[in-house]
């Protein structure tokens, strides 16, 4: 008997913004069928997993040979996911609630917008995390990390602004009482970052090199 791949149970409207953070993730448009083969080979080069360029097609409505209505399966759309930053479809879900409460477009947020205890959670390629907490202006404490070269837990780093899809660059790093350094994440994907939380903090626990 032929197994069925189960179709993703996924709304149009978050197919319409995952299809949207793709497209804003990609250098090239995706106006053709090479475009679209392009777009097959980065998600296997990334590691995010293999999917024809047919399917993608479908996705985007370049074609319509199985109906207007197509519906990715939950491996396609965990590629899609992974390719902008988001382990899979509930946490790309999750992560719209955000940005609708604060009318926020899904493209940069300024360090200063941001309340003291504001927790922001970044990724990049290849597999890399960590979640920073607002300390003091523009001063960051990073309290998770996985995966990363560039920062370590403990770290505190100084950071004026967030991009989606780009590069975020720290320009003083410091660490263990040493003179600061500088770093930067996501230097050729770029980062996704979501805010995680914005409590305020009772005390900081920034040295006062810093």
């Amino acid at each position: 008997m032929k197994a069925t791949k189960i179709r993703h149970t996924i709304e149009s409207e978050h197919l319409a913004r995952l299809r949207k953070e793709v497209e804003d993730r990609l250098s090239f448009p995706l106006n053709g069928p090479d475009d679209f083969s392009r777009l097959s080979d980065l998600l296997k080069e990334e590691g995010c997993g293999t999917v024809s360029a047919t399917t993608l097609k479908r996705i985007w409505g370049y074609i319509s040979d199985i109906g207007a209505n197509y519906r990715p399966n939950a491996y396609t759309v965990t590629a899609l996911c992974n390719l902008v930053g988001f382990k899979n479809i509930e946490e790309f879900c999750a992560s719209e609630s955000y940005i609708q409460s604060r009318g926020y477009t899904g493209k940069y947020v300024e360090s200063q917008t941001l309340p003291l205890g504001t927790e922001i959670e970044l990724r990049w390629q290849p597999n890399r995390f960590c979640v920073l907490r607002h300390e003091k202006p523009s001063l960051f404490k990073v309290i998770r990390v996985e995966n990363s070269t560039t920062l370590r837990e403990g770290d505190i780093v100084e950071c004026g602004c967030f991009t989606q899809h780009a590069p975020v660059y720290f320009p003083r790093v410091f660490r263990d009482g040493a003179n600061p350094t500088t770093a930067m994440a996501g230097s050729a994907s770029g980062i996704t970052f979501k805010i995680i939380t914005t409590e305020t903090p009772e005390t900081s626990n920034l040295t006062s090199e810093t």
